[in-house]
This record gives C-alpha cells, structure tokens and sequence, in this order.
C-alpha cells in the first residue's frame, strides 16, 4: 500500500479537480475534518462529503481564493500538506497569503481525519 503522503497527495489531486465521488471514496466512513475553531467556518465536519462541503464554506467566505501545494510527505499513518492560500477578503478587499499545513491520518487505506493549522488564525479571521 502506498505511504499516507501519496495517498493524501492523490486526495488533493481529485480535491482540485473537483471530483468529490472519487474523494468520498478514499475517506473513511468516519471521516473527520478539523478546522480551526476561530474561523467561520471552523469546527469539526464529519462524514464523507465533509471535504467538500469545508472547502465550499471556506471558498465562499472569500471573494477569492487561491491554493498552491507546495509538498507533501508521509509515512504509515499520517500525511502531511505544506500549502499557501491566498485569500481576498469580501469586507476589505485585502489580499493575505497563509501558509497552512494540513495533516491527515490514514486507517486501512482510507482518510479517516484531515486537521488544518494555519500559520495565523487571528490575521485570517479578521477579513472574513
């Protein structure tokens, strides 16, 4: 079986695309994700369709948005994504780009949990 960092390296690729039947697939039922709680569109989404539904939320909070995958490692269990998303607020106007990793924890082949950490919440939360 491939290391977690392909495994949630093919996710991004299908993400990107936009084919969420092909992204469902590969999560597990049970499947997490964990954004930060300060953001309006932090908490915790559960179920299959959660990546789709957290990057809906998250797009259109912006009036753009923009991701740059810039690596991905990982080993048995967990994946790790370095990433930069430039956002432009709707209030403001403003442009800020956060480096961001995404971790994601694998079990029997399958994304079971996705956890976002950004480099500043407090910078993000104040222009949405």
């Amino acid at each position: 079986m491939p290391n977690a960092g392909a495994l949630l390296a093919e996710i991004y690729r299908l993400a990107g695309a936009r084919d969420w039947a092909a992204v469902e697939a590969r999560c597990h039922p049970e499947f997490t994700i964990v954004e930060p709680a300060s953001l309006p569109y932090g908490g915790e989404w559960k179920s299959r369709d959660a990546l789709q539904r957290v990057a809906a939320a998250m797009y259109g909070s912006w009036a753009s948005a923009k991701v740059e995958i810039h690596e991905v490692t990982g080993g048995k269990d967990w994946g790790v994504v370095v990433l930069s998303l430039t956002m432009t607020s709707k209030r403001t106007g403003r442009s800020l780009t956060q480096t961001i990793c995404e971790a994601g924890r694998f079990e029997d082949g399958l994304l079971k949990e996705l956890r976002i950490h950004y480099f500043d919440t407090a910078e993000v939360a104040a222009e949405v």
